[in-house]
């Protein structure tokens, strides 16, 4: 029992601990107030919300996560034509004028965008950039937590980054930075691959450092063996397998698709032909049941002959939320320190997908209408990058929640026979130890859609299309272009529909 004498330093190790384990944690939940604003279509709260956490991340392990969610929203508030909170973008409007026209909100907030891309698309390069120089700070997982590493952006991130700079820039009319983004989408789908590979080889390492470890060993292949963590992982694969098509690792259908028609309307010779052609086929192989995919290909195969994409009109559809992370538990063996088999949980992340979305947009264009048809689901990209990833994270994960119980069961073994303070403070640094370390990390995109789909026809001489969107309609006044582009962004079914052009082709 405490006494009045001892009573104040149990207080004050409890009150520690409480103050520390309530501040740490996971992303899911440090990002719900922002997410439920921009899900519900409050974009001007969304907007301020995401511009707050991107300013008090500037420089932290969250900051590339961050950007990608800020430079997402400012895109969807281009569309909605806000008006910017700030102006602290570059001014990347300036090459096509000069300057003294005042810019519309829309073209702004493309701007602030674009900016904040970039400034992730930096951090990027600099962690990628420090890998190559020196060991990796990830080997500190294994007494932290994957959660506590700096966010260095994932294969698809890094994907829809430059697709999305490249979009910026058509909006802007910018095409040589546009051609540059699109190059750098395939450069990240190579290094993707290459990436994946070496995260697998350095988690089987540390499996077999920990398994090799001494009186703190801990064996991960023996506790994946187990029967009850084994149907646990079964139903996690199951979900996954549910939501994935097929596509090919780290590649999106979706800037694939891009990259086809950018360079087809916009070729400058053969090889733009040829990559045209070759980015068009393949999103073809991919979508095999979209209409619009086989007239974009036979478009192409044909440039060399003369043929164009002129007097096109596409309407590109982003709907709905790509999954995000949430935390859940997994329940390990431990192997010494008693009689009986006993579990420790786990925190790792898993895949959920947001059901809840607009199945579908119709173009009316002259009186004639086109229905949109998928080109990628991002359900499919997010589950088949998490399953590549998987094997890395649950080794590591397992690692270093069984490392830290078996190293932990030790201490707790040492003190059991001496004072209750020194019992006490052992207990308390075991449980803040479990309770700041043993965290999933569901950091994520969550602003992406959830599908891209697109349709495309001839430009109507009217000049307008009519858009229709779960019985919501709104005209669309078309730029004068040889190609043009209709952006379409809906996140929920029954919130706002936000609509903007580009010209591809002038």
């Amino acid at each position: 029992m405490f006494t009045s004498k001892n009573r104040p330093v149990a207080a004050a190790l409890i009150l520690a601990v409480a103050l520390l384990t309530t501040s740490c944690q996971n992303y899911t939940i440090q990002s719900a107030d922002f997410n439920q604003a921009w899900k519900t279509g409050q974009i001007q709260t969304a907007t301020t919300e995401v511009s707050k956490k991107a300013a008090s991340h500037a420089d932290d392990k969250d900051t590339v996560v961050w950007a990608l969610e800020k430079g997402a929203v400012l895109r969807t508030a281009a569309f909605a034509n806000i008006a910017p909170q700030s102006l602290t973008a570059p001014s990347i409007g300036a090459a096509l004028g000069d300057g003294t026209a005042p810019k519309s909100h829309e073209i702004v907030m493309t701007e602030e965008s674009t900016a904040s891309f970039e400034s992730a698309a930096e951090k990027i390069g600099r962690y990628d950039d420090e890998a190559k120089t020196k060991l990796s700070s990830e080997l500190g997982a294994t007494f932290t937590n994957l959660a506590n590493l700096p966010y260095r952006g994932r294969g698809l991130d890094r994907v829809m980054l430059h697709t999305y700079l490249a979009a910026n820039y058509i909006r802007i009319g910018a095409n040589d930075k546009a051609r540059v983004e699109l190059n750098r989408v395939i450069q990240a789908q190579r290094d993707s691959v290459a990436a994946n590979a070496k995260r697998i080889t350095a988690a089987q390492e540390e499996a077999r450092k920990a398994k090799d470890n001494g009186k703190d060993s801990y064996d991960a292949d023996m506790a994946q063996q187990d029967p009850k963590v084994a149907a646990s992982l079964g139903e996690v694969e199951t979900e996954l397998n549910a939501s994935i098509k097929g596509y090919e690792d780290y590649v999106n259908p979706f800037a694939v698709f891009l990259d086809g028609i950018f360079f087809g309307a916009n070729a400058e010779g053969s090889s733009d032909f040829e990559r045209s052609r070759m980015s068009l086929l393949r999103v073809a192989s991919m979508n095999p049941e979209n209409p619009y995919t086989k007239a974009d290909l036979a478009i192409a195969s044909q440039l060399h002959l003369g043929k164009s994409f002129d007097q096109t009109t596409y309407v590109i559809f982003e709907t709905g939320s790509a999954p995000h992370l949430e935390e859940w538990r997994l329940d390990i063996p431990m192997f010494a320190f008693s009689d009986r088999l006993s579990y420790i949980g786990a925190s790792l992340p898993r895949v959920k997908i947001d059901p809840s979305f607009a199945e579908s947009l119709v173009a009316v264009a002259d009186g004639v209408s086109y229905p949109s048809s998928l080109v990628c689901s991002m359900d499919s990209v997010v589950a088949q990058e998490f399953k590549n990833e998987w094997p890395a994270v649950l080794t590591r994960t397992i690692i270093s929640v069984g490392v830290k119980a078996t190293a932990d069961a030790t201490v707790q073994n040492q003190v059991k026979d001496k004072s209750w303070q020194a019992q006490l403070l052992a207990k308390a640094a075991s449980f803040t130890l479990q309770a700041t370390t043993n965290i999933a990390d569901t950091r994520s995109w969550t602003t992406l859609p959830k599908q891209f789909q697109y349709c495309r026809f001839s430009t109507p001489k009217s000049g307008s299309v009519t858009l229709q969107v779960e019985g919501r309609t709104q005209e669309v006044k078309l730029e004068p272009g040889q190609v043009n582009i209709i952006w379409v962004r809906s996140v929920s079914p029954n919130g706002p529909t936000y609509v903007s052009q580009s010209i591809l082709k002038k």
